[in-house]
This record gives structure tokens, C-alpha cells and sequence, in this order.
């Protein structure tokens, strides 16, 4: 028996509305199986656990409080503790900036607390196409450990962080997905833009109300051209609100 007309339509609406999603699957595999597994790396499974408050302001600015919760050694064993405050601002429908400053309390080799800083600024670009959302985000972080050193360029870290990204609300639900990729490069060491770091993660967002939602990411994180390279499989879980 052939399907109706409007049983047919709706048959293709119902596979038009899964593309997207497959879409971004496929682009997670991928992302998870390209980068192969580097000799004598060191592995770990971490928790991350974290917070964050957002408030969009006139005019097209937008601020953001984060609270983090990071541990490591099969999650065993505290890692550091990272708050983050950053603002942002639409210069159009496709490109925004930001910038933010994080401090973050860290455990050393010795079991002892010790503080460090970051400065970022960012340029953002996004487009949306067959229902999903793009994004490629270019960031310029400063690392400092110690206020009075704020200046010693030469002693601290200047990275540069790229990001893609791609997002799709799954149409009808409360869920939405994601996969991104994204790379560390050293800008003040030799030879100068020293890759060290990717990360490949995904993950879905589940919306509790229009102002809240919960947060699930799984990270497949890789260290090279430094010493004792790490692999580290995180799992992070996140509550997100709207002011």
C-alpha cells in the first residue's frame, strides 16, 4: 500500500529535520577518529564540573560569570578551580568580540595551591546553514602567575585558541547538540606558534525553562610537542542560566 499524500509529506519533513543532526554527528566522529594516538602519551579520566550565569544587556552587549570544577588522576584527586568573568559585544549578525579575565587556583606537583591568571580577547564569527549553527572563534589569551609579572611577556604564556564549532537544536525537543574542535598554539616560544594542544569534543544541552538548562560534553583532549604528552578523556556537566 503506497502512503498517503499527506502521510508522504510528512515523512519527508520528518527526514529533512534529521539531517541536520546526522550532520553533526557525523562531523563529532570525525573529529573523535582523525587524530591518532601519539607513542608513550600518558592517559587520564577527568571530571569537570561547572556553573555559569549569562546576561544579555542594550545595545548588544552581554556579560557572563563561570564557575569551575576540575579533577583529575581518574577523578580522584583535586585539579584547580577556575573563575571566569567575560563580556561581549555584537558588531553585526555574524561577528562579535569579547574579552574576559579568569583566575585560577591550581594544585602543583607538591599538593599545594598556587594561583594563576589568564586575560583573553576574542573575535567570533557565526552563519547558520541547513539548520545548523556555525561558528569559528579566534582567541588571544595572556598567562600570568603573578600580578607584579603582568608586563613579562617574555615569562609568560601568549596563546592563540581557534575554535569551530557547529550546533543544532533538534526541531520539536528541548535538546540541542554540538560538536567542536579546537587548537593551542604557543606565540612567544621557539620556533614561534607552537602547536601543543587539541581538543575535540561534543555534547548536547538540555533546556530545564526559557532561562535554564543542563549541560552534558564528553572531551578527547591531546597534548604534543611537550614533555610527557597527555591524553585525557573528560566528561563535563554543566548548569547554564539566563538572568
Amino acid at each position: 500500500m503506497f502512503p498517503t499524500p499527506a502521510k508522504a509529506k510528512r515523512m519527508t519533513t520528518g527526514m529533512t529535520m534529521t539531517r541536520p543532526l546526522r550532520i553533526t554527528c557525523g562531523i563529532l566522529f570525525f573529529f573523535l577518529m582523525m587524530w591518532p594516538e601519539l607513542k608513550a602519551q600518558r592517559k587520564d579520566f577527568q571530571t569537570w564540573w561547572e556553573a555559569e550565569l549569562q546576561a544579555d544587556l542594550p545595545h548588544g552587549f552581554d556579560l557572563s560569570a563561570e564557575l569551575e570544577q576540575r579533577f583529575r588522576n581518574n577523578s580522584l584527586q583535586y585539579d584547580r578551580t577556575l573563575v571566569t568573568l567575560a563580556g561581549g559585544y555584537d558588531l553585526n549578525a555574524y561577528l562579535d568580540v569579547g574579552a574576559g579575565v579568569r583566575m585560577v587556583a591550581v594544585r602543583d606537583r607538591e599538593l599545594k595551591i598556587q594561583n594563576k591568571f589568564r586575560m583573553h580577547a576574542d573575535l567570533t564569527g557565526s552563519y547558520s546553514v541547513a539548520g545548523i549553527d556555525l561558528s569559528l572563534r579566534a582567541r588571544l589569551q595572556y598567562g600570568f602567575d603573578d600580578l607584579l609579572d603582568i608586563g613579562s611577556v617574555r615569562l609568560n604564556n601568549l596563546v592563540n585558541r581557534n575554535r569551530l564549532k557547529l550546533e543544532h537544536h533538534i526541531f520539536g525537543t528541548r535538546f540541542s547538540v554540538w560538536a567542536s574542535l579546537e587548537s593551542w598554539h604557543l606565540l612567544n616560544d621557539v620556533p614561534s606558534r607552537l602547536t601543543y594542544k587539541m581538543r575535540y569534543s561534543g555534547g548536547m544541552e538540555y533546556s530545564l525553562s526559557f532561562v535554564s538548562s543542563l549541560l552534558l560534553r564528553y572531551i578527547l583532549e591531546d597534548e604534543f610537542n611537550v614533555k610527557n604528552p597527555l591524553q585525557s578523556h573528560i566528561l563535563l556537566v554543566g548548569y547554564k542560566h539566563q538572568l
